[in-house]
């Protein structure tokens, strides 16, 4: 049975660019010509990893017999063309849906290869259950790959968000301030609250103005790390002010029971920029 198996994986890659067209044809069947001529070049790049592919799925037929290192070897496909195709903005599902595709083409080529050969209907079964298969894990290889390199990617730009969304600017001798826009969520609180304490500490300052103007909105949580963060401050010597804290963050303070006696407001920002102008802070 082996030697079908080889006859058969053989026959896909002397077949793999011309069933990697065929599935290319499927694809941008809908696509007008502005579109193909646009792309052509990324089209060109698909088809070439979509050959790739299908040799890989041949080989795995041809060397059936080592079952471990077929699959090794689909696993460093996947994680590979994964990460290729997350990094080229090609949609995951768009991806999978080719799997069909695949099985279409070259179950006809097996179907049909199989009737020339004269191979039992076992023989032909064993083979179309094998690269069934290798299609199956091949496309959970590369979905988890892609899902894997998406979910790193949304890690560092949060990481990138939080680290700029978190500015100790100075504006004057001792003087700096921390400008908060959008959602104050519970980790990018505790992100301020390390990264303010170590800007304070290399800035030397002895007054932060945190303007809350651009904060849509403070739950409890997020509450509790701003008086801590203004705690933090004080204790190593650093006075923080709070300004720009809006009506309906005023308002979500008192009905939570916020205690803001240790807290120091500014009013407004321009206030309060004002007052430290004039008193020389």
């Amino acid at each position: 049975m082996e030697k079908e198996f080889e006859i058969l994986g053989q026959r896909i890659i002397e077949d793999k660019d011309l069933i990697a067209e065929l599935i290319s044809e499927e694809v941008m069947k809908n696509a007008s010509e502005e579109e193909i001529a646009e792309h052509q070049q990324f089209i060109r790049q698909v088809n070439e990893k979509r050959a790739g592919f299908i040799e890989l799925l041949g080989n795995s037929l041809k060397n059936s017999c080592d079952v471990k290192q077929v699959y090794a070897d689909i696993d460093s496909w996947g994680l590979t063309t994964g990460h290729y195709f997350l990094e080229a903005n090609m949609m995951l599902d768009s991806a999978l849906a080719e799997s069909s595709l695949y099985r279409k083409h070259i179950s006809k080529l097996i179907k049909s290869e199989g009737k020339r050969m004269a191979i039992t209907i076992d023989a032909f079964f064993d083979v179309m259950d094998f690269f069934n298969s290798l299609l199956d894990h091949a496309m959970y290889s590369y979905s988890n790959a892609y899902i894997s390199a998406y979910q790193a990617n949304l890690t560092e730009a949060r990481r990138e968000f939080f680290e700029f969304s978190a500015p100790v600017v100075p504006i004057a001798d001792k003087v700096a301030i921390l400008p908060l826009v959008g959602d104050l969520e519970i980790d990018r609180a505790r992100y301020i609250l390390e990264k303010t304490l170590t800007a304070a500490n290399r800035l030397k300052i002895s007054v932060l103005v945190i303007d809350l103007s651009g904060v849509v909105r403070v739950d409890a949580m997020v509450a509790q790390q701003l008086i801590k963060i203004a705690q933090a401050l004080n204790m190593v010597g650093v006075k923080a002010i709070l300004t720009g804290i809006r009506s309906e963050i005023a308002l979500t303070l008192t009905q939570l029971g916020i205690d803001t006696r240790s807290l120091v407001i500014g009013g407004s920002l321009k206030q309060t920029l004002e007052k430290l102008h004039f008193s020389k802070l």
